[in-house]
């Protein structure tokens, strides 16, 4: 009993970690991650990037990009996907035949959309929303003038700082971690929820046998008191006819 005892509290204590530390394995959530803010300059194109943490095949789910109207909550269509297909008859007359989407992308649960040619008036808020998963992000796309960008660009050479692409590959190993790590633990939790409900199964087996097993004991050494008795009966009778 003690061994039992023991087991379930070390199983107990395993899946209370891994809640711990993947809760979105445990329960079912799903995070859209984009990038906060994206500036691009005129005429060049923008790729909005954003991962599906963890990551799900999303070609048969239904994806909208969508721009913000107004400070009231009201949006206009940049890009809608429904059932593996472009749907664009709602698309708002400005993004027609400017915005792709990269479909092998979506096998691997990333969003990649690019729009093509962005000019100043397509800076603004912008909503990815993945409605089956209730997983919105939002990001703030600046479109600046070619001088402008020119002049950053400059101010950005001369000014020393840490490179930002060894920035970018620390986050995208980090990742890959995060994700290696829950393809071991996740078997594992299952695993170990399965033994957790045979332990339990066996123990309520044992503790529903033993009081049936104690009660034919029971009725059988009552049969046998009985039967001795009996016997004893037999003897007198028999001891009284002689």
């Amino acid at each position: 009993m003690k061994t039992f005892t023991s087991l379930l509290d070390v199983m107990m204590k395993i899946l209370l970690i891994t809640f711990l530390l993947f809760p979105e394995t445990i329960l079912g959530e799903h995070h859209l991650t984009c990038p906060q803010t994206i500036e691009a300059a005129e005429g060049e194109d923008v790729n909005i990037q954003c991962g599906l943490d963890p990551p799900v095949n999303l070609s048969d789910y239904t994806l909208d990009v969508a721009r913000e109207r107004d400070d009231h909550g009201n949006y206009d269509d940049v890009y809608s996907y429904r059932r593996g297909k472009d749907h664009l008859d709602d698309q708002m007359g400005r993004y027609r035949g400017r915005t792709t989407l990269n479909h092998e992308d979506l096998i691997r649960g990333n969003v990649t959309l690019k729009i093509s040619s962005v000019n100043l008036s397509d800076s603004g808020n912008y909503i990815v929303f993945l409605k089956k998963l209730q997983a919105p992000s939002v990001i703030n796309i600046t479109v600046v003038s070619k001088d402008q960008a020119n002049r950053t660009k400059r101010n950005d050479s001369s000014t020393s700082g840490p490179p930002v692409e060894e920035e970018t590959e620390s986050d995208h190993r980090d990742g890959e971690n995060r994700k290696t790590a829950r393809a071991v633990i996740l078997p594992s939790v299952l695993l170990l929820w399965i033994l957790l409900v045979l332990v339990l199964l066996l123990m309520r087996g044992r503790k529903e046998k033993n009081p049936e097993t104690a009660a034919n004991r029971y009725e059988e050494k009552n049969l046998n008191m009985e039967a001795a008795k009996a016997d004893e009966d037999l003897e007198r009778a028999a001891g009284n006819l002689i």
